[in-house]
C-alpha cells in the first residue's frame, strides 16, 4: 500500500478559526473524492512538554498502491485537492511511505475521534550487523510486540519512498488509538514498556507527530 502524509500551517495572516473550518469543510471533501482513497485520518499537532509543533495540522491518506496514490493526486479530484491546499496552505511538508497495514482499523467511522501516534526513524544497527539484519529484527520483533499493545485501533508501517526529495529517514509508523488517555495507558503497559525497551534499542533519530484527530475516511 501506499501512504501519504502531508504536515502544514494555514497562510500567514489568515485567521486560523476561520482556515481550519474551512478545512474541514471545504478541503475534507475535496480529499474524499479522491478516487481509490482508502482511509482518510486528519488531526491538529499536539505539542510535548511544553513545546511547539512546527506544523499546526496534518492528513494521514491510504491508497492500495503507488500507482493508484499517483491516478488519484493527477485526477480532476486531485487537481481541485491541490488548488485548495495551494490556496490555503503554507509550510507545507510531505511524506511517503510504502508499506501494510499490520492491524486495520475497522471498524471505523467518519467523524471518529482518535489519537495518532507517528513516527518517522532510523534503525539502530548493533556491533557487526549490516541494515538488512537491523530490518529483519524490527519486522521480526519490534511491530509482533507493537501489534499486541492495548487499546490500539490500527497499526501502519513502512519504508519512506522518494517524491522528489530523498527522505531523511528510512522508516515510518503509524499508531492510532482512540484517545491520548489510551495511548498513554498502552505504553504503561507491560507490552507498552517492553516496546518501548526496545525502542531504545533498535529506533533512532527519530521525529514524532501526536495528533488530535478525526477519521474522515
Amino acid at each position: 500500500m501506499r501512504f501519504n502524509f502531508s504536515s502544514f500551517n494555514y497562510q500567514q495572516g489568515a485567521a486560523l478559526e476561520a482556515e481550519d473550518k474551512a478545512y474541514l469543510v471545504d478541503h475534507v471533501a475535496l480529499a474524499r473524492a479522491l478516487p481509490g482513497l482508502r482511509v482518510y485520518l486528519t488531526g491538529v499537532y499536539q505539542g510535548a512538554r511544553g513545546t511547539r509543533p512546527a506544523h499546526y495540522r496534518a492528513a494521514f491518506f491510504g491508497f492500495d498502491s503507488a500507482e493508484a496514490s499517483v491516478a488519484a493526486l493527477q485526477s480532476p479530484a486531485g487537481a481541485k485537492m491541490r488548488t485548495h491546499g495551494a490556496e490555503h496552505f503554507a509550510d507545507v511538508r510531505l511524506m511517503a511511505m510504502d508499506g501494510e497495514m499490520i492491524v486495520p482499523f475497522e471498524p471505523r467511522r467518519i467523524g471518529q475521534p482518535c489519537f495518532v501516534f507517528a513516527a518517522e526513524f532510523d534503525l539502530k544497527l548493533r556491533p557487526g550487523e549490516e541494515l538488512a539484519a537491523a530490518e529483519r529484527r524490527y519486522l521480526g520483533y519490534h511491530t509482533g510486540v507493537a501489534r499486541r499493545l492495548p487499546g490500539l485501533r490500527c497499526y501502519v508501517i513502512g519504508r519512506l519512498v522518494d517524491r522528489g526529495l530523498k527522505p531523511d529517514r528510512l522508516r515510518a509508523a503509524m499508531l492510532v488509538f482512540d484517545s491520548v488517555e489510551a495511548w498513554r495507558a498502552a505504553y504503561r503497559s507491560p507490552v507498552g514498556e517492553e516496546l518501548v525497551k526496545d525502542e531504545k534499542a533498535s529506533i533512532g533519530n527519530d521525529r514524532i507527530h501526536r495528533l488530535d484527530a478525526t477519521v474522515q475516511l
